[in-house]
């Protein structure tokens, strides 16, 4: 999910609005009673940026399924701004300057919120006051932009590495990866503080929300549900029938299901368990079994050629083969596919006959599908030289980690 949140929120209807049955009641009892006020929808949002001049500046509030525009302005020499505006719930806005820098605030009715920054690194220096959901969202944002920083200087030393020999390649791979895996553990650590110290706050769901690598949630690992469980109870309890809370509950039971799924799934193909056997022809119509692969570390990948996604992730599988192939390390790619001629044409235009080929031609009928409990692909399985599963879906840099492990 990306990093903006707008994407997950589904707009429900407002609640009712307080504020002019609260005018009733003062008007009523003014002769009784005094100090009666009016709780007020305002907000306002200014400040100063650094390096802002005849730059524009945009806010929005996050919507539904995009973000609704809802004022702009230029700096002046000065680079001071200023946004108000009237809402009647606390609301996601975020301030942007063109698609490169861009700051997430969480605005309550009635807050005059007040921040400096420097306008092209929003997330990284701003300092906020006036706003205690926005002051940790800030906070939040800014640990985690530190995060995906020093990830991105992790990955450059490595690629930098690429002309030298293989040997040291090879063991600056190791130590990047070690040094990926440490600080994707920090920001693991440092996002459970966050939300059990915070259960109640939106921004914690905010945090809840977030991705690194933009593929996977930080918190992903079996048993991290009870964290978005703990997130929700305090949210329903605290807003109510607010959207977002709303919203995001429902994520949560969606979440719960899904892992009842694929624990059901992994009892029958999860790490720990026997391959099921797979026999198919391949593309010259001679049966190939899976188990003949037995005393080696292969990889199942099921796939398709009309498939885009499976597609995509070609290259960084070809390129692990090419790595690996020489050690007791095989692909075994079962195509979905009903066309055998497209099937044939693909694998020879990407350059795919280097491994194992197979398929039934049966499309979404094949019995590998109910036999692996596909849904979806690219889907693929990691499995020992035993015939035992050892991974799902492991794909990209962390199959190539894996595999450096098992042949180091």
């Amino acid at each position: 999910m990306p990093v903006l949140l707008n994407s997950v929120f589904s707009k429900l209807p407002s609640p009712v609005k307080s504020g002019s049955i609260a005018a009733l009641i003062c008007l009523l009892t003014l002769g009784m009673f005094s100090g009666c006020s009016v709780p007020s929808n305002d907000y306002s949002i200014s400040g100063k940026l650094e390096n802002a001049a005849g730059k524009t500046l945009h806010l929005y509030e996050m919507g539904p399924h995009d973000m609704v525009p809802v004022d702009s302005e230029v700096m002046g020499p000065d680079g001071k701004f200023s946004f108000t505006g009237e809402i009647d719930q606390i609301r996601f806005m975020t301030l942007r300057y063109e698609n490169m820098s861009n700051l997430i605030l969480i605005v309550t009715p009635g807050e005059e919120i007040t921040l400096t920054a420097d306008i092209n690194n929003l997330r990284r220096s701003a300092v906020v006051d006036g706003s205690p959901e926005s002051e940790l969202a800030v906070k939040f944002n800014r640990r985690l932009s530190q995060t995906q920083m020093a990830l991105d200087s992790i990955s450059e030393i490595y690629r930098r590495s690429l002309g030298a020999s293989p040997s040291v390649i090879e063991q600056l791979r190791e130590d990047t990866r070690k040094q990926f895996i440490a600080e994707l553990e920090r920001m693991r650590e440092y996002t459970i503080d966050f939300v059990t110290g915070n259960p109640g706050s939106l921004a914690s769901m905010m945090a809840l929300y977030q991705q690194v690598d933009g593929e996977s949630f930080i918190l992903n690992m079996p048993g991290d549900h009870r964290y978005y469980e703990l997130v929700d109870s305090a949210l329903t309890a605290r807003y109510g029938r607010l959207d977002y809370a709303v919203t995001f509950s429902g994520n949560v039971s969606e979440m719960k299901e899904q892992a009842e799924m694929r624990r059901e799934r992994e009892g029958v193909v999860g790490p720990g368990t026997q391959a099921p056997e797979i026999s198919l022809p391949g593309p010259e119509g001679d049966t190939i079994y899976l188990s003949s692969l037995r005393g080696k570390y292969v990889l199942l990948d099921f796939w398709a050629s009309w498939c885009s996604e499976c597609r995509e992730v070609l290259p960084s599988l070809t390129g692990v083969y090419d790595r690996y192939s020489r050690e007791d390390f095989e692909i075994f790619q079962v195509s979905l596919d009903r066309d055998r001629e497209r099937w044939i044409t693909t694998i020879e235009d990407l350059g795919l006959n280097r491994w194992i080929h197979v398929s039934d031609l049966s499309f979404l009928g094949s019995p590998v599908v109910s036999l692996y409990r596909l849904q979806g692909i690219p889907t693929n399985f990691l499995i020992d030289p035993e015939g035992v599963i050892i991974g799902t879906n492991i794909g990209g840099e962390e199959l190539d980690r894996t595999l450096a492990r098992i042949f180091e």
